[in-house]
């Protein structure tokens, strides 16, 4: 083990740069943030980020976004964590509210479960406008196969479509879907 170590020790001094300043983090931090965002690698992106929630320790945005890029880098537990740390700084933060509801289907392996249909229905009742959190969240009553809950759901949800809405065909389609479903559950007379 002495002979590793000192022929690690010896090509550093040969071929590293050992007199050579270090740069303090701080450092690094600041030239990232002088930066703009394309040019940052995702690691680089994530500092900036980490420093922007550092600086601004009550604000909901830097954790929703530090969120988004650890989901988009497969790390799904951590971008758990960091929508939870923008909900616990803004309850009402819309996106960070979906964004944990759609990282908890990915989580369950692509089911809506109860939690991420609470999520989508908190977030579908503060703003109507989100319609696909407001059919989502009907979908666990459909799945498990109450589709008048899921129908009556889905009727608000629809009531708030405008007439020119293109989503209005996929609502009529699951609605119609539901309607066969609950047809054929009932007993023949």
């Amino acid at each position: 083990m002495g002979v590793a170590v000192l022929l690690a020790g010896g090509a550093y001094l040969l071929k590293g740069q050992p007199l050579l300043a270090d740069q303090p983090y701080a450092e690094r931090e600041a030239e990232i943030a002088s930066r703009p965002a394309e040019d940052l690698s995702p690691g680089e992106m994530l500092a900036r980020l980490q420093r922007t929630a550092r600086e601004r320790p009550d604000e909901a945005e830097p954790q929703y976004y530090i969120g988004v890029l650890l989901r988009a880098q497969g790390r799904t537990d951590d971008a758990l964590r960091a929508f939870q740390s923008a909900l616990r700084r803004d309850s009402e933060h819309i996106p960070a509210l979906i964004a944990l509801a759609d990282a908890v289907v990915t989580r369950d392996g692509g089911t809506i479960t109860e939690p991420a249909a609470r999520l989508y229905d908190r977030a579908w009742r503060l703003d109507n406008s989100q319609t696909r959190a407001g059919i989502l969240a009907a979908m666990p009553a459909y799945l498990a196969g109450d589709l008048e809950a899921a129908q009556a759901h889905w009727e608000r949800v629809f009531a708030d479509l405008p007439e020119d809405d293109p989503r209005r065909a996929m609502l009529n389609a699951m609605r119609a879907e539901a309607d066969a479903a609950r047809a054929a559950q009932e007993p023949a007379d």
